[in-house]
């Protein structure tokens, strides 16, 4: 019970720590939004360059992949199969994903970018992300031995797995790689790849949802694009490039995964929120598909090459088709995921979006007119309602001791203005008058932005209060210290002085306030 226990809370943690990567992509979304509207800040780190790529890149590789990636735990949890161990390994392979993501994050904000359409960020990350597959593939190996026997998907996942670090440090480097060579032309064999890939998720994701005992059915319906993908992948590696036809054929073996999905979903058993969700995760899948098909239609494809309308389909096939198959698999985890608002807001939000984008495409493409500028607007309206539903996850505790105010206020202080002063203060600090060299001034606000870490586990693990307190109050002495002393022998300016001045004053009055009551009661 212990180890079901630590499982599920295991899982509720996570989802939520990885909110936070989602909570940042659709920022920049919006920041990026509103820059298009002709509106910008002249700062160094919000450039649009790079909030466009944190946009991208955070949803390609922050919350989505990451709560996908847990798919097949969550099925053998379900099977009744524990492992401490493994549990461990997940852990680290998680801790090692948002290492992989803070560092991603950080590279782009300040501008290490490789021009790619999606894969926009330094290639070396990816070994950050290597190294979490082989804490992931250590983690399914020791679940795979608490089995007495082992079943065929695992036996494939498994597979998969220990491939994937490998073939990601391969697929992704710049000289040897496939990223650099398909960015450009129909790639309908690779829109057949990355409609393959959903398949056995949609599979696994059924399986782990339905309350019966699921049997696939109509499988010939997948086997025969299977095998074609993998022929084009062949005769694109050995032989040459594909013509226009080639790609157009392997495009529409697509058309073959709408019946499947219908088979299977008509005949799996699901709870009532779930079945919701995964309906629109596949609604929204067969739409991309059968809308994905018509613009690869010549006239059509030129017509709306790399405007609004596709963007708009983007935003279908990732916003909610792959989301809502996150939400699909930890509805029985996460008990916010069973609240109305979340769905109304975040769907208005995302179909919103989608609406007005299309319009401005068939606008771009002189289908129709109409006013573009009003339709971005919209758009950036609908980002934040789609931002908000996020809000459902957040819950305030409204009573605080004294104690825990003095957190809070650390965590509004250094936390989120640590975060601001690296977004904006290569533009505020010169409206204040202060000198700006972009480089250790970012070193200073990750140390601001830290000490607001340690006060937000301040507030949040009770049992800990104290100590991470005092670590706070120590690290603020140590860093007023130093800024005092950069100050009087005119190394830096006034601003050197102010922080000092903060920082000493902010941890005066723990230890005038606090801490004596904290001493007399371990006396």
């Amino acid at each position: 019970m212990d180890n079901l226990d630590n499982f599920n809370t295991f899982v509720n943690k996570h989802f939520k720590i990885s909110l936070i990567f989602l909570f940042l992509a659709l920022f920049f979304g919006i920041l990026y939004s509103i820059n298009l509207l002709g509106y910008s800040i002249d700062s160094t780190t919000l450039l649009p360059s790079n909030i466009r790529s944190l946009h991208i890149s955070l949803i390609l590789y922050g919350f989505v992949p990451l709560m996908l990636s847990y798919l097949p735990f969550l099925i053998i949890n379900k099977e009744g199969v524990k492992s401490s161990s493994g549990l461990h390994y997940l852990n680290l392979y998680t801790i090692f994903w948002y290492i992989f993501l803070v560092f991603m994050t950080a590279s782009l904000l300040f501008g290490n970018t490789r021009g790619l359409a999606f894969y926009d960020f330094p290639y070396e990350l990816n070994f950050i992300l290597a190294i979490a597959g082989v804490f992931y593939i250590m983690a399914l190996y020791k679940y795979i031995k608490a089995y007495e026997i082992i079943p065929l998907w695992i036996k494939v996942c498994l597979w998969v797995v220990v491939i994937a670090p490998f073939a990601l440090l391969i697929l992704m480097n710049p000289t040897i790689g496939q990223v650099e060579s398909t960015i450009s032309g129909p790639h309908g064999d690779n829109t057949l790849g990355m409609s393959l890939a959903l398949i056995p998720i949609y599979y696994l994701i059924i399986k782990l949802l339905d309350e019966g005992t699921f049997k696939a059915r109509w499988n010939i319906l997948w086997i025969i694009p299977t095998v074609f993908y993998f022929c084009s992948v062949l005769y694109r590696t050995f032989v040459g490039h594909l013509t226009y036809e080639q790609e157009w054929f392997f495009q529409w073996l697509t058309f073959l995964y709408i019946p499947i999905l219908y088979r299977w979903y008509k005949d799996a058993q699901i709870e009532t929120f779930a079945k919701k969700a995964l309906l629109i995760s596949i609604l929204a899948f067969l739409f991309v598909d059968v809308e994905g098909n018509i613009l690869f239609i010549p006239e059509f494809r030129w017509l709306f090459h790399r405007n609004d309308l596709i963007v708009a389909h983007a935003h279908v096939a990732m916003g909610i088709g792959v989301f809502f198959m996150v939400i699909a698999m930890f509805v029985s985890y996460v008990k916010e995921l069973k609240k109305l608002s979340f769905y109304i807001l975040y769907l208005a939000g995302l179909l919103g979006i989608f609406t007005v984008l299309s319009i401005s495409g068939f606008i771009q493409a002189n289908v129709i007119h109409g006013n573009i500028d009003f339709l971005w607007m919209l758009r950036s309206i609908f980002g934040v309602l789609t931002f908000s539903s996020l809000f459902t996850f957040i819950s305030f505790k409204l009573e605080l001791t004294n104690l825990q105010k003095y957190n809070l206020f650390g965590v509004l202080a250094d936390g989120l203005g640590g975060i601001s002063l690296i977004l904006l203060a290569s533009f505020t600090y010169p409206l204040l008058g202060f000198s700006f060299t972009g480089t250790y001034e970012y070193i200073v606000f990750a140390f601001v932005s830290t000490t607001g870490i340690i006060h937000y586990f301040a507030l949040r693990y009770k049992e800990h209060e104290q100590i991470l307190t005092k670590l706070t109050v120590i690290t603020r002495v140590i860093i007023s210290s130093v800024f005092f002393a950069l100050f009087y022998n005119k190394t830096l300016g006034i601003e050197a002085l102010m922080i000092s001045l903060f920082d000493v004053i902010f941890a005066s009055i723990f230890l005038l306030f606090f801490y004596k009551e904290n001493f007399l009661c371990q006396k």
